[in-house]
């Protein structure tokens, strides 16, 4: 102990809360209370221990312990490899994380290696105190692996009762759909915004009639109709998406087609669409369309199904207005090549004061030897 108290250390304060851990920050409280009860122990901990002096505190709120992608976390890292911090303190494993492989790696190897000591003050733990003995230093690796069970339970019971909630047909989205709301009474349920449900059914309508996705966007861009994600900040949502290229956010090919083939609009709730491979592991992956959890008469729809149908049916085929036209041609994607399937295109040749019409195989670009054409003269 004489050894110990001869050195000098600057101390990281780590604290950390998350959402399974439960008691997060509302309202205008900037940290939760545990946060704070977290840093008042670590705080009373150092007053016997006048060889550490407290360099920073890094808090990481609202965070799993499951990962170490944490900010503040990975910040403090930064700290120690520069050489600015040399002793790490938290009120207990569970608070340093959950994953036993990866706690494992930094107590028993990352933080030996750069001469960091670790103090965990509830579990009894510190670093400098077990060098040469045993002690303690048996029991972090099975705390750690209970920290971890206890992380993987939690993990499992929030995935069946999200389960359960899909089957039951509730919705579970943080945000509505475009085209609905969350009713105030029941976050769970959708109900019609009448403002973008007009938007949306303008959007099949017009579909229907033939216009490509990508005019229907432009058409929606020039009437100055707001995208779903400034339609969102209208109202008073903070949204991050990936969908965003933009500062404003505009009316986009993709952003139709999404609305195009949501069948929520035809009153289907299809949740469940995406998971995780384990608790571990954050990446989402999209699963098979028939592992979806599917709920009819959820909600009240804003598009018939029949017209839903007709649309899915439309996006199937090559059905663009020509630049220069206002309506489709009569056979506009109902023509396909009869050995490659793929769509015959429409071309025009003018010859002897006379209009040639003939359909060719889109596939001929790809594979020469397949040259099925359908030609006919055109008298107008």
């Amino acid at each position: 102990m004489e050894n110990i108290n001869s050195i000098l250390y600057n101390a990281a304060i780590y604290l950390r809360l998350s959402r399974e851990d439960g008691d997060v920050a509302e309202g205008s409280k900037l940290v939760s209370n545990s946060i704070t009860n977290q840093k008042a122990l670590i705080m009373d901990f150092l007053k016997s221990h006048p060889e550490i002096k407290i360099h920073s505190v890094y808090a990481d709120d609202g965070y799993s312990g499951v990962n170490f992608d944490r900010p503040n976390f990975q910040r403090m890292i930064g700290d120690i490899r520069s050489g600015v911090i040399n002793c790490v303190i938290v009120k207990d494993l569970s608070r340093f994380g959950r994953n036993y492989i990866e706690a494992g790696r930094y107590i028993e190897k990352i933080f030996p290696m750069l001469g960091v000591r670790f103090i965990a003050i509830t579990d009894n733990y510190d670093s400098a105190a077990m060098e040469g003995g045993y002690g303690n230093d048996m029991v972090v690796p099975f705390k750690n692996l209970i920290n971890d069970a206890y992380c993987r339970d939690i993990s499992i019971k929030i995935r069946s009762h999200l389960e359960m909630k899909r089957k039951k047909g509730e919705y579970i989205g943080a945000f509505a759909v475009y085209g609905y709301l969350k009713d105030e009474a029941n976050k769970n349920q959708l109900v019609i915004d009448e403002y973008t449900a007009g938007v949306v059914r303008d959007i099949f309508a017009m579909k229907m009639c033939g216009l490509s996705q990508q005019a229907i966007a432009d058409k929606l861009n020039h009437d100055a109709i707001l995208s779903p994600m400034e339609y969102k900040k209208s109202i008073g949502i903070n949204l991050e998406t990936s969908f965003k290229k933009k500062v404003q956010a505009k009316w986009s090919y993709n952003a139709v087609l999404r609305i195009l083939k949501n069948e929520v609009y035809a009153e289907v709730l299809a949740q469940g669409k995406q998971t995780t491979p384990n608790y571990k592991i954050k990446t989402r992956v999209m699963k098979a369309e028939e592992d979806w959890i599917r709920v009819k008469n959820t909600h009240e729809p804003i598009i018939s199904r029949k017209d839903f149908e007709l649309v899915q049916e439309l996006l199937k085929q090559d059905t663009r207005i020509s630049p220069d036209k206002e309506t489709l041609y009569p056979l506009a994607g109902l023509i396909y090549c009869g050995d490659c399937m793929e769509p015959m295109v429409r071309k025009t040749v003018p010859a002897g004061g006379k209009k040639y019409v003939y359909y060719v195989c889109s596939g001929n670009k790809k594979d020469k030897k397949c040259v099925h054409r359908i030609g006919f003269r055109n008298l107008i």
